[in-house]
């Protein structure tokens, strides 16, 4: 999946301006999709040289002028090609986990910390997805439903899981933080 296919997509709905696609990937995307600011304008403006979606300019009085887009013929072919291909594997990026797998080269106290702070932004990021699916429940699609509780599962067991392995982190006397050697 690339950027552009999740703006097109997006699209489909309703005419938005950048600022608004911002918001729902913000929004309603941020549980599974890492869409950043910096990659949206350049897209919009490259999807609208090749013909995929329109730019019409919103005059606005006492604030800036609005570019607001709508998906072409066009862009809604190609969108659709994009949900005919096979689904693709997701790729985790969690420099979270990294840090654990290397977490034999620091000391007990920062591994607890780590843990805390992810359990932290995890149960933080789970209230959010079940505020989102009581302020969007007469409003979503029966896969939009799917999307928010694979992540309110997703969230509630990295949560357990994080939790009953703290327990045992804290139990643990010695052996942490032991194995860092370096070169002199």
């Amino acid at each position: 999946m690339k950027g552009r296919d999740v703006i097109l997509g997006t699209l489909l709905k309703h005419s938005m301006s950048g600022y608004d696609i911002k918001l729902v990937f913000e929004d309603v995307f941020s549980h599974f999709f890492d869409g950043s600011f910096g990659m949206i304008y350049p897209t919009l403006r490259q999807l609208e040289k090749e013909g995929m979606i329109d730019k019409d300019i919103v005059i606005q009085e006492g604030k800036p002028n609005k570019n607001v887009y709508s998906i072409t013929k066009k862009g809604v072919k190609e969108f659709n090609q994009y949900l005919e291909q096979n689904i693709q594997k997701d790729v985790l990026c969690s420099d979270f986990l990294m840090r654990m797998y290397f977490g034999e080269y620091v000391d007990k106290p920062t591994l607890i910390k780590w843990v805390e702070e992810e359990i932290n932004t995890k149960r933080k990021s789970l209230e959010q997805l079940y505020t989102k699916k009581a302020d969007w429940a007469q409003k979503m699609s029966m896969p939009q439903e799917i999307c928010l509780e694979v992540g309110i599962s997703q969230y509630a067991a990295q949560i357990e899981t994080l939790e009953r392995k703290l327990i045992e982190l804290k139990q643990i006397k010695e052996g942490i933080g032991e194995n860092v050697k370096g070169k002199d």
